[in-house]
């Protein structure tokens, strides 16, 4: 009954042990998670694996104590395919685009205030527990999120002004002047300039024959508006037929249905406004261009030829962002440290006939600006989706915004995978933490959805969030009834390597009576789920 083993995912699992520091609200022994060390893993397993709440750093797999520990991290994942930028995410692009025609950087929006914080890594230490060959003295956790002194400034402008000590200025009588300059127009808001520039656009838009009728405030003018409004909800419907974004938020007795994985139905407004982001990162740039930005995707683990060319380049850039933005002092950055966090992998290469061109796997995407190295982003691109792991870059450049930009040209990845692999439809940007303000950004690229910690079923953001605005875990799943799809029911095919064997746990009971080990096999099997537990094999020692 034994089996070989190049087939399989092996994996040391760890139980649950004192906590360790957290790196977001800065406590000692309250950070809860348990964790595996992954030998090797196959992209497949990884991605159930991450659909039930772990995450990688390096080839350490952990999994938060949700309900234990101090700051609740829960998988958040944004829908490629219907990704629309916001108004800061433009501003990014164009900043960018300005930078490469003209050499500007626009002084503003920095990667703190537009709150790029996919820098921070969702890195765990290896436990002290774990076998001594699997320790890492070099990883350990960040030293916590420092608030930037704008904002303690700004706040504590805030506690004067509205405080018991603010003093309220006296009305001051303007002088009389010589009123409007009637030879110019009047002034209007920029909100309705926004509008009526909106308004032409899609009047241009339109195919021959469609009208668009100018805003009114008649009766038959706003039913007309509150018809149109409802030809959208509906649309909005089709698109997203089993999630409740525009349905009455369910009862405790109604479950909360997952995202559909089947392609959605795109009406010709989205496609045409979806389309924008890959517009702006095809403007920017040209032959006469101030600077030339080239980014690559090269594969980090097996280490390709181009990976391993720019190595020291890689290193260097590493040194300075952790540096300037995190303090961390060069005696902690050593290359051992930066290989075991960002360039080992457990995942193999994998090429399928229906996958991206690329294959599956871990790599780096990077940017290199006039033949030199930009930025760096760390990404596993797997069967569902395009995982962000960290993000780094040349500190001397962040008024351009270079987390933001990176989320937002990684998003397009994607959505350009989907066209060769079409189960690739999202983006996962690793943790979405509620407690830690500064981790909220994430929520930003919509439309997303966070995984509930109980039931693992994806829940919309926008239901979420109420939710943890009055604790920090929650259950998204509002159907109490509902459970783990994929609990195990018995550890009988669980799979166990022994001895250089795969066999399944019961033959390795039989033939081992004296192993007792049932119940960490029976909470490692709860935590990975029965699909990945009758897949992976569990190193027994």
């Amino acid at each position: 009954m034994a089996r070989s083993i190049s087939s399989f995912s092996v994996l040391e699992y760890f139980s649950e042990s004192g906590g360790s520091k957290c790196g977001y609200c800065n406590r000692s022994s309250s950070s809860l998670s348990h964790g595996m060390w992954a030998h090797v893993m196959s992209a497949e397993d990884y991605q159930d694996l991450i659909d039930r709440g772990w995450r990688r750093s390096g080839k350490y797999v952990y999994k938060p104590t949700m309900h234990q520990t101090c700051c609740p991290q829960y998988t958040i994942r944004c829908h490629a395919l219907d990704f629309l930028p916001n108004k800061t995410h433009k501003k990014v692009l164009k900043k960018m685009s300005k930078f490469l025609a003209k050499g500007d950087i626009t002084k503003g929006l920095t990667d703190e205030s537009t709150m790029d914080m996919n820098t921070l890594p969702d890195l765990l230490p290896v436990q002290d527990h774990l076998c001594p060959d699997l320790r890492d003295p070099n990883i350990s956790t960040k030293e916590g999120l420092q608030e930037p002194s704008e904002a303690i400034a700004s706040n504590q402008a805030t506690k004067t002004f509205f405080g018991s000590e603010s003093k309220v200025q006296k009305k001051r009588t303007p002088h009389p002047g010589v009123g409007v300059d009637p030879a110019r127009p009047l002034c209007r808001k920029a909100k309705d300039i926004r509008r009526e520039r909106k308004r032409q656009k899609l009047l241009h838009g339109q195919p021959e024959g469609l009208k668009v009728e100018p805003r009114s405030s008649t009766p038959s003018a706003t039913a007309t508006a509150s018809n149109r409004m409802s030809a959208c909800t509906s649309q909005t419907v089709q698109r997203y037929p089993n999630s409740t974004d525009c349905a009455p938020l369910p009862s405790t007795k109604q479950p909360i249905a997952s995202v559909s994985t089947a392609p959605t139905q795109h009406p010709q407004a989205v496609n045409r406004q979806s389309k924008l982001l890959e517009e702006f990162i095809s403007d920017q740039g040209g032959p006469d261009a101030s600077h030339h930005l080239e980014v690559k995707l090269v594969r980090s683990s097996p280490r390709s030829t181009e990976f391993e060319a720019s190595f020291f380049d890689s290193i260097a850039l590493y040194r300075r962002y952790q540096q300037a933005v995190h303090k961390d002092p060069l005696s902690k950055l050593s290359q051992q440290q930066f290989t075991r966090f960002l360039c080992d992998s457990p995942l193999e290469e994998e090429h399928r006939a229906d996958g991206p061109s690329e294959g599956y796997g871990s790599f780096h995407e990077q940017f290199w600006l006039d033949g030199k190295l930009l930025a760096v982003g760390v990404l596993d691109i797997l069967p569902r989706c395009l995982s962000s792991v960290y993000f780094y870059y040349d500190p001397d450049y962040s008024n351009l915004s270079l987390g933001v930009y990176s989320a937002l040209r990684e998003i397009a990845l994607t959505k350009r995978m989907h066209h060769e692999a079409t189960d690739i439809r999202h983006y996962y940007i690793g943790y979405y933490i509620h407690s830690c303000p500064k981790m909220r950004y994430k929520a930003q690229y919509r439309p997303a959805d966070l995984l509930c910690p109980e039931s693992y079923h994806w829940v919309q953001v926008e239901h979420c969030l109420p939710l943890l605005d009055k604790a920090k875990y929650s259950r998204f799943n509002t159907d109490l009834s509902a459970g783990d799809d994929d609990c195990p029911v018995s550890l009988d095919h669980v799979m166990v390597l022994y001895n250089r064997c795969a066999m399944p746990y019961n033959v390795y009971q039989q033939r081992w009576a004296h192993s007792k080990d049932e119940a960490e096999v029976r909470e490692y099997a709860s935590f990975v789920g029965q699909r990945c537990a009758e897949r992976m094999l569990l190193y027994r020692g």
